[in-house]
């Protein structure tokens, strides 16, 4: 059972008080390791300390906006204790972003501090500053830093070597702060103490794979709380992992279940493992050299690495579930579906998962399915969209939420604009809630497809297609259609070494699905061609257009199918 007095004791303690618990009980253990070498949580400590002295030396101090640009690694985790000792707001930025993504996220955010690596797998993150930021370039280090495309930035420090705007590098920063007298240990210990659980700690932007991203904010209560929880209650995320655990986060930092992944492994004493290249063959590589015990990520992961050519048996035999949706990936009991296995449900503006058991159950046939109940400190409702009245118990309808761990709000948006009156926000998931308070995910409001007048949900497809033997991956979507109104259009991704033809697919999916569900058109790609977000998920309007051609080529449009 979870203890509720301390998640909400949790939601009251401030990151500096978190993280003095967590460096005192770990100290000298690995606490990150990357390409081979290890940082324990004592030099962590040191470095997050020396970072934080250097901010304050640079006149940064509690809500400054710090923006950290970096891959998953020591240099992220020091940079962001950092920030959270200060009582800085942590602004997490994609390392995918494109120039135009990063800009907007920058001058969005009203970054004050840019906190950035030089280079990553291949990309040079100060060039595409300069793309993004164009009279970046024409400034020099000496000089006050002061852009008409970015009027709030003052100062970039760079993981790496510095350009000539830069002042200089992260090391240097580290180095600045060690050596300051004015902003001692002792001080920082002072600056510590003033912060509170109710300040704002990290804003997270969404993966904006359909609209413009937003920056979703949240306290440094919320985290401390938050990832209590998940230490308490292991059956959600991550489960199974303690102080012998060495998980490789995939997932990056700068997305939620990535970050949730680091700060509860942290809290446990975990060795976290990151690597660069997340491909299965480097993922299969880090397993065998670096002992791992828990992948993160959703369980297509685990199967994308099975199929690798380079696996050998007995490669996977000493990991064991990450999350709750890894859970059918190691079952084995032929009796029990995957759908036996209780999800969870969650998103940025909740700080991860809101739904979901806290047990290891196995769910009974009547609820296979089910996303579980709300977890403890979160509510639900569910109403009809346009009236905001709440359904009848097993009714379908929006899901609202409201909690312990809801977003302190969109930053640059008026609370009245993102929660209703009574502090519920919608979440625009289409859902169902029994008399029982079990959840059931019914897709997304608006995302239906609607073919000859009959709606079907992508999200219910997409699991009939990932049921077939020999599936990695399926993305389900609509394309227009002039005498249907809209055609169901499926891209699926095959283990290798798999042949499966479109009729073949479609045969077997009609065993499972209403005529009208099964994809009229199925196409097929290499997994690592689909394109996705920072999140992982398939970007399914970049996906649509990247397949247009094809479709068009093949005669998707009029294809009776």
């Amino acid at each position: 059972m979870v203890n509720r007095a301390v998640v909400v004791g949790a939601a009251e303690r401030t990151l500096p008080a978190w993280w003095r618990e967590v460096r005192n009980a770990h100290g000298a253990r690995d606490l990150v390791r990357k390409n081979g070498v290890g940082t324990s949580f004592d030099e962590m400590d040191r470095r997050s300390a020396a970072i934080a002295r250097g901010l304050l030396a640079e006149g940064v101090g509690k809500g400054a906006r710090i923006g950290l640009l970096m891959a998953n690694g020591p240099d992220w985790v020091a940079s962001w204790l950092a920030i959270g000792r200060i009582g800085g707001v942590a602004v997490a930025l994609s390392t995918f972003f494109s120039a135009k993504e990063l800009a907007y996220g920058l001058q969005h955010a009203d970054v004050a501090v840019l906190l950035t690596a030089e280079t990553y797998l291949g990309h040079d993150y100060c060039a595409r500053l300069e793309e993004a930021l164009p009279d970046l370039a024409e400034s020099r280090w000496e000089d006050p830093l002061a852009l008409a495309s970015c009027p709030y930035l003052r100062g970039v420090w760079v993981a790496g070597a510095p350009r000539r705007w830069a002042k200089g590098s992260l090391g240097e920063l580290e180095a600045r702060g060690q050596a300051s007298s004015a902003y001692s240990a002792a001080f920082l210990d002072r600056v510590e103490d003033a912060v509170s659980s109710a300040d704002l700690a990290i804003m997270i932007y969404t993966s904006g794979s359909t609209a413009e991203p937003k920056g979703v904010m949240h306290t440094q209560g919320t985290v401390v709380s938050k990832t209590t929880f998940l230490g308490q209650v292991s059956t959600i995320m991550p489960f199974g992992t303690d102080a012998a655990s060495r998980p490789l986060i995939n997932a990056p930092f700068f997305w939620v279940g990535g970050f949730l992944s680091l700060t509860a492994g942290m809290a446990l004493g975990s060795t976290i493992v990151c690597q660069d290249a997340r491909s299965p063959a480097a993922t299969l590589a880090a397993i065998r050299a670096e002992k791992i015990t828990h992948i993160s990520g959703p369980e297509a992961g685990l199967r994308a690495v099975k199929a690798d050519p380079e696996y050998q048996p007995g490669d996977l035999d000493g990991l064991a579930p990450h999350n709750i949706m890894q859970r059918p990936f190691f079952n084995t009991d032929p009796s029990v579906t995957a759908d036996r296995f209780p999800n969870s449900l969650g998103m940025t503006e909740t700080f991860g998962p809101h739904s979901g058991e806290v047990g290891a159950q196995v769910l009974p046939l009547e609820l296979a399915g089910s996303f579980g109940h709300a977890l403890p400190g979160m509510e639900f409702k569910i109403v009809v969209p346009e009236t905001n009245e709440r359904v009848q118990p097993g009714e379908p309808g929006e899901l609202c939420v409201r909690g312990e761990w809801l977003m302190d709000g969109f930053y640059k948006r008026d609370r009245r604009q993102v929660f209703d009156a009574d502090g519920f926000y919608h979440t625009g998931d289409r859902c169902t809630l029994d008399a029982e308070g079990f959840l059931h995910f019914r897709g997304r409001i608006g995302g239906m497809i609607k073919t000859s007048g009959a709606n079907v949900s992508p999200e219910e497809v997409e699991i009939a297609i990932k049921a077939q033997d020999g599936v990695l991956d399926a993305a389900v979507f609509a394309r227009p259609d002039a005498k249907m109104g809209e055609i169901v259009v499926a891209v699926v991704a095959l283990k290798p070494g798999v042949q499966l033809g479109e009729a073949t697919l479609k045969a077997a999916l009609k065993r499972d699905l209403s005529s009208f569900k099964v994809p009229k058109r199925i196409l097929f790609m290499d997994f690592a061609d689909l394109p996705r977000t920072p999140s992982n998920k398939i970007r399914k309007p970049a996906l649509a257009e990247l397949v247009a051609d094809r479709l068009i080529q093949s005669g998707a449009a009029g294809d009776k199918g």
